[in-house]
C-alpha cells in the first residue's frame, strides 16, 4: 500500500488536493488515532483558556477557515480537522473527525500517544508540566513541536525541552531516520511557509538570523523517536490552508506527507 500512495502522491499535487476534499464520511467508530493539541502558558500573550469542543465540517475541507486563536491555539481548528481528513484519506487510519485539545496535567493525557505543539517560542512549562510531560514521552507517548523561527525562539525551546529531559540532547535527524520512511519516502527537508509567505511567492522563512529549515528529535534509551521538532517550518499553516487557491499547493502536498509519516511513526513505535 505504501508504494502505490508514493505513486499517487508523486502525481500532480493539483491532482491530490481536491481528492482530499469530496469524500463524506462519518464519525470513525473506535478511532486508532486522534489528533490531541496541547495547551500552554504564553510568555508573549495572554494565555488562551480551553476552548469548547469543535465539530469538524463532515467534508473536512473546502471553503473552511475558520476563526483562529494565538500561540497554542494557532490554526486550531481548521488545521486539526484537515490534517485528520488528510490523514483519513491517505492512509485508512480510523480518525477520531473532531480534534481535540488538552491540558499538558489532564488526567487522559496518557490515553492518547500523539501530541501536537504549536508556536513554542513564547511557551513557558512549569515544573509539573515538565515532569508529567517527561513521564509521558518515557511511556510511550510521542510529541510534534512545529512552526517556530529564528534563533530567540530556538532558544527557548530548547530552555523548555531541557525541563523535560535534562539528560537529553535535542539532535537534527539524518534523512536515514525511519520517521521519514514510515509511510511515505521523504528525500528532502522542505521549509514549509505561513500562508502570507506561501500565498506572495517571495521569501519562505520569517527569521533573517536562521533562515534553514531543520527537522530535531529526542530519543529514549532504546533509540525511539519521542520529540520531533519541525524548526523554521509552519506545517500546520500548510494543513490549513491547503485548499486556498493561493496556497504552493506541491507545499501542501509535501507537509501532509511528513504529518503522516510523524503520525504513523508514532502510532508504531
Amino acid at each position: 500500500m505504501r508504494r502505490t500512495l508514493i505513486l499517487f502522491t508523486a502525481l500532480a499535487a493539483s491532482t491530490l488536493l481536491p481528492a482530499l476534499l469530496p469524500a463524506q464520511r462519518p464519525a470513525a467508530e473506535d478511532p486508532n488515532f486522534y489528533f490531541v493539541r496541547l495547551m500552554y502558558t504564553d510568555l508573549r500573550r495572554p494565555t488562551l483558556g480551553r476552548p469548547a469542543p469543535f465539530t469538524c465540517p463532515e467534508l473536512g475541507g473546502g471553503n473552511f477557515f475558520p476563526r483562529q486563536g494565538y500561540g497554542w491555539a494557532t490554526d486550531y481548528p481548521g488545521a486539526d480537522c484537515k490534517f485528520m481528513h488528510g490523514v483519513d484519506r491517505l492512509t485508512g487510519v480510523r480518525v477520531h473527525p473532531d480534534p481535540h485539545v488538552r491540558a499538558i496535567l489532564d488526567d487522559d493525557l496518557f490515553d492518547f500517544p500523539y501530541a501536537y505543539i504549536v508556536e513554542p517560542g513564547g511557551m513557558y512549562l512549569s515544573d509539573a508540566e515538565a515532569l508529567r510531560l517527561a513521564d509521558y514521552l518515557l511511556r510511550g507517548g510521542f510529541l510534534h513541536i512545529d512552526d517556530f523561527w529564528g534563533l530567540a525562539e530556538r532558544a527557548n525551546v530548547e530552555a523548555q525541552l531541557r525541563k523535560v529531559f535534562p539528560d537529553r540532547s535535542l539532535d537534527e535527524l539524518p534523512l536515514s531516520h525511519p520517521v521519514f520512511s514510515s509511510f511515505f519516502e521523504i528525500r528532502e527537508v522542505v521549509q514549509v511557509p505561513n500562508r502570507w509567505n506561501g500565498c506572495s511567492g517571495g521569501r519562505t522563512w520569517e527569521r533573517p538570523d536562521d533562515t534553514e529549515p531543520r527537522i530535531y528529535g529526542i530519543a529514549d534509551d532504546d533509540g525511539r523517536l519521542m520529540v520531533l521538532v519541525t524548526y523554521n517550518s509552519d506545517l500546520g499553516d500548510a494543513w490549513e490552508y491547503l485548499d486556498l487557491p493561493c496556497y504552493p499547493a506541491e507545499i501542501a502536498v509535501r507537509a501532509l506527507q511528513m504529518g503522516v509519516n510523524f503520525m504513523v511513526y508514532a502510532m508504531t513505535h
